[in-house]
């Protein structure tokens, strides 16, 4: 899970320009008008959390695999439609070129010839191997090694030429090797004599083989970047990059407003109208793969009866929480595939807000309405409690809207908020979500590929803490059917298979998805090329941006 909390067949995308300001200067290409605020050899980015690491083998956060964008590569990166892409392989490995071999358990990759180091080495398959051997090296701080654990060896039998052997198929294995955290290239030339990488100096000055280079990093305030003249894929189209780090979101929009920052990106939702209303800044949007979703722990009564559940769906109005709470933007799905990218079932609604039926349910589960209004079974109350991250003012007015919903239908509800670093600290750490302490919560996972495969999140044998399974939900057929999902890299096949896991998370909700929450980046109008990204990051292709009218 980040911070932020088969093919990729769409996306969503709305702009809007707002105009006004009729001031303008000059300096793009070919002596193109521009405003007085653009500078045309350097776009200011801002963001609200400051990397911890530049080093890709040990990064976790979100905001570092956005400056990783900058400085390095992977095997491949993802486009703005959510689809893996080459980067410095030549073309994606698949069943029909050969890339994939008939048993599914090795693949290979042809690296571009001309990619170098900023400091002019050339980089090779040797600096692959190098790079998941620091990956698995126990003792690199790696916060995951998900996936990269299923390779048996790494081969290099030429400069230009990688071979994965996995110990068995693994389709995700496709999207190893990113250009994000767990996943980015690193310089063996550099970095080969250290036992290992966690203070090291390169981890605040490294060697990239990016479109830019690392020039300054005032802790607390910016970093700032000039152009790689060694990036394979020639020179950036803007000589240089200024990172802003901003962290009080409302600072970044008066920024903003102020025209200090030509992109803002990670707009939250609260803050869509303000940015709005800015004068010469375009609104872009992408639908995600970032769910926002209730998990009902399965293993607490009363959240352990499906009935239970299943009222609480149809005494949950879906239409009123997306239109009065999400603006009406991201894109409704009741479980956690978004059918925006190919593995959703667009067929599967929420359910009708049906409050007699909700009655109905609870009844036939034994739960009476009593004269207080308070359902009872047994002499206990309809009882439980709501839980998110204390402060998330978006998740805290959705909890008011269904403590209210629910209230009606006879529930006692009681919301209980935590802090994010005790809401979602580990088991053994006391973490109230992962400790199953929680009854109904509401928080959003993160999807770092576009594959279907979700053992992590709902698998029976991935209960905390082996797992981030947090409903306790265990059903032995979604196991079995995740395990075949694996096996092949036949997407009809795997669509089949993960559409049927689908039918049961819909049928027994121990989940239910409010929404995938949209991707929403705010830009100079000047600045041409920025298209947001639904899985990595929006910075996937800033070196294709550049200043013009």
């Amino acid at each position: 899970m980040m911070s932020r909390f088969g093919a990729v067949l769409g996306w969503i995308a709305a702009a809007s320009m707002l105009t006004g300001c009729t001031k303008l200067g000059t300096g793009g290409p070919g002596g193109a008008e521009l405003h007085a605020w653009t500078t045309p050899d350097t776009v200011r980015i801002g963001l609200y959390e400051e990397p911890d690491t530049l080093n890709p083998v040990l990064g976790s956060m979100a905001f570092s695999s956005d400056v990783f964008q900058l400085i390095f590569d992977g095997l491949i990166r993802y486009d703005d439609k959510g689809r893996a892409i080459p980067d410095l392989a030549r073309e994606l490995p698949t069943l029909a070129n050969g890339g994939i071999s008939r048993d599914g358990k090795t693949l290979t990759y042809h690296l571009m010839p001309n990619a170098r180091w900023s400091d002019g080495v050339p980089l090779t398959s040797a600096d692959v191997v190098f790079t998941w051997h620091q990956l698995m090296n126990p003792a690199n701080l790696t916060v995951s090694r998900e996936g990269y654990d299923r390779i048996a060896r790494i081969e290099a039998p030429d400069a230009h030429t990688v071979r994965i052997v996995l110990n068995a198929p693994y389709p995700p294995a496709l999207f190893l090797f990113r250009d994000l955290n767990q996943g980015a290239i690193v310089p063996e030339h550099v970095l080969a004599d250290l036992p290992n990488l966690n203070r090291v100096a390169f981890n605040a000055s490294p060697i990239g083989s990016g479109p830019y280079v690392l020039r300054s990093w005032l802790r607390g305030s910016e970093m700032r970047f000039d152009a790689n003249p060694n990036y394979f894929r020639g020179p950036p189209k803007i000589p240089h990059v200024v990172l802003k780090f901003v962290p009080d979101q409302n600072t970044l929009v008066s920024e903003l407003h102020a025209h200090e920052l030509d992109v803002y990106y990670d707009v939250s939702l609260p803050q869509l109208e303000r940015v709005r209303g800015i004068e010469g800044i375009r609104i872009l949007t992408t639908s995600s793969l970032h769910w926002e979703h209730l998990a009902f722990n399965a293993s607490h009564p009363p959240l352990d009866d499906r009935r239970v559940r299943l009222a609480l769906c149809y005494d949950l109005d879906e239409d009123a929480i997306f239109a009065k709470i999400y603006h009406s933007l991201g894109r409704k799905a009741p479980t956690h595939f978004n059918p925006d990218f190919g593995w959703g079932d667009s067929s599967i609604r929420h359910y009708p807000f049906d409050p007699p039926k909700a009655a109905q349910l609870l009844e036939a589960a034994g739960w009476k309405l009593g004269a207080d209004g308070l359902r009872r079974k047994d002499g206990i109350p309809l009882a439980f409690s709501i839980s998110t991250v204390a402060g998330v003012k978006q998740r805290e007015a959705i909890e008011v809207f269904l403590q209210n919903a629910w209230h009606a239908l006879g529930a006692d509800v009681t919301v209980k908020n935590y802090p994010a670093a005790t809401l979602f600290a580990p088991m053994g750490a006391g973490g109230m979500l992962y400790g199953g302490k929680t009854d109904v919560s509401l928080f959003t996972w993160e999807n770092v590929t576009p594959d279907p495969n979700d053992v992590n999140y709902i698998s029976p044998d991935e209960f905390p803490p082996k797992g981030q399974n947090v409903t306790f939900y265990r059903n032995l057929e979604i196991g079995q059917l995740q395990r075949a999902g694996l096996a092949t890299y036949d997407v009809p096949k795997r669509r089949v298979i993960y559409r049927r896991i689908q039918r049961i998370l819909i049928a027994e909700v121990p989940e239910y998805v409010l929404d995938f929450l949209p991707e929403i980046t705010a830009s100079n109008v000047d600045l041409q090329g920025v298209r947001p990204e639904p899985i990595g990051s929006d910075l996937w292709n800033i070196a294709d941006w550049s200043f013009h009218r």
